[in-house]
């Protein structure tokens, strides 16, 4: 039911994608006729479901990505058909191959004033990178490789991160929870139509699940790792961390080990940062921080639609550039949500919770920051959904004394 619930809007949505695309409608019936039927099939024959599950992810999540790739590089247009975010990592790792600082480039020249952009005011993208190097490390052998070919676009790498994000869930929650996840992660209806412009949270979320996998293992070091190349990754998956430690306390973590951890999420992010600090740690600053967290003519100006939109809408500021303490309320319920977090987690003792506060971390926190967009909230709700369908279905933890007497 779960399947038939998501996959009715985001059917929908991927509709409306394959109009404004140009697609003949017989082709869209058909295409929506044949997912729908594999559906109802699964809802009929129980054996079927997890079979069911993986072609509507594929069919209503993956085909869209792959449609809107082939059709940038194959459709003439005036117009990029990718998202400004996507394409500009993707011309942040064209830079660094061929040896030009990525922070202070100038990528309106490059080509990404083709990249839809649907504000008032010019895209702060074209003379800033706000993202930390992981987002277009990461994929730089696969892009090197796809230059042979003469073509590269990013949103392959990026469903490279959906399989292996897909692949995560099922680990953590073996069996159906696991199913319910994925499902309810990949098909939350809006996912489409992001991943189609190209959904950047992906690589940083698998990092993230990678670490509280490794977490629930009892490979702290492993997660430590993993959790300092996500926050280099986006800076969100910091909003992660404090919840995934937590988890391995559940697990059994010591305090040597956690420090081992800190230090090797240490050690990983300083060698993904250094080299660009060293090329020009100006640059990278005015970028990542001062553009995202300042104020004044070259600052990213308030717009969306969470708190700052609403005290800008208000008058309380009154102008897009100001200043204005967001990082001081962004401090304030991201400690609160980590308290939360930690008590109950430590509580309850239910892998799903650690998904549900991770989302509402990122969710509330991204809310009351500078800017909070559609992708923000789809980055949070995902999470929290797939938390929340995972937990129900999987089995209670042990009560504390039979946990004890089956370790025994």
């Amino acid at each position: 039911m779960l399947l038939l619930v998501l996959a009715i809007p985001s059917a929908a949505i991927d509709w409306r994608i394959a109009q404004t695309w140009s697609w003949p409608a017989g082709l869209i019936a058909l295409w929506l006729a044949t997912t729908g039927l594999a559906i109802g099939a699964g809802l009929l024959r129980h054996q079927l479901r997890a079979l069911v599950s993986v072609l509507a992810i594929v069919s209503l999540y993956a085909l869209p990505v792959v449609a809107a790739i082939v059709r940038w590089h194959v459709v003439p247009s005036s117009t990029a058909l990718i998202g400004d975010g996507a394409y500009q990592t993707q011309l942040a790792g064209d830079f660094v191959l061929r040896g030009i600082d990525p922070y202070g480039a100038d990528y309106a020249s490059a080509g990404l004033g083709a990249a839809p952009w649907g504000e008032s005011f010019p895209s702060p993208a074209l003379h800033h990178l706000v993202t930390w190097p992981g987002q277009f490390v990461w994929p730089l052998p696969l892009q090197l490789a796809a230059r042979q070919l003469g073509w590269w676009d990013e949103r392959v790498f990026l469903l490279v991160a959906a399989g292996v994000t897909w692949w995560l869930l099922a680990r953590l929650f073996p069996g159906v929870p696991g199913r319910l996840a994925a499902t309810a992660f990949f098909l939350i209806p809006g996912h489409s139509l992001v991943a189609v412009l190209g959904d950047n949270d992906l690589p940083m979320l698998a990092l993230v699940l990678g670490a509280l996998l490794a977490a629930d293992r009892r490979r702290y070091w492993l997660m430590g790792l993993l959790l300092g190349l996500a926050v280099v990754t986006k800076q969100h998956a910091l909003l992660a961390v404090p919840v995934v430690g937590v988890w391995a306390i559940v697990r059994g973590a010591e305090v040597r080990g956690l420090l081992r951890a800190a230090v090797l999420a240490s050690i990983a992010a300083v060698a993904t940062l250094t080299p660009f600090l060293l090329w020009n740690a100006g640059a990278f600053f005015r970028d990542t921080i001062v553009f995202v967290a300042g104020s004044g003519v070259d600052a990213y100006p308030i717009n969306g639609f969470g708190l700052s939109a609403f005290l800008l809408s208000s008058g309380v500021i009154h102008g897009a550039r100001d200043a204005f303490p967001f990082v001081a309320i962004e401090v304030v319920v991201g400690v609160a949500i980590w308290t939360i977090g930690w008590l109950w987690i430590r509580a309850r003792a239910r892998l799903g919770d650690v998904l549900v506060l991770a989302g509402l971390a990122m969710l509330l926190v991204l809310y009351v920051s500078r800017y909070f967009h559609d992708s923000h909230l789809l980055l949070g709700a995902e999470l929290v959904l797939a938390g929340l369908v995972a937990r129900m279905r999987a089995p209670a933890p042990l009560p504390a004394a039979g946990a004890a007497v089956l370790a025994a």
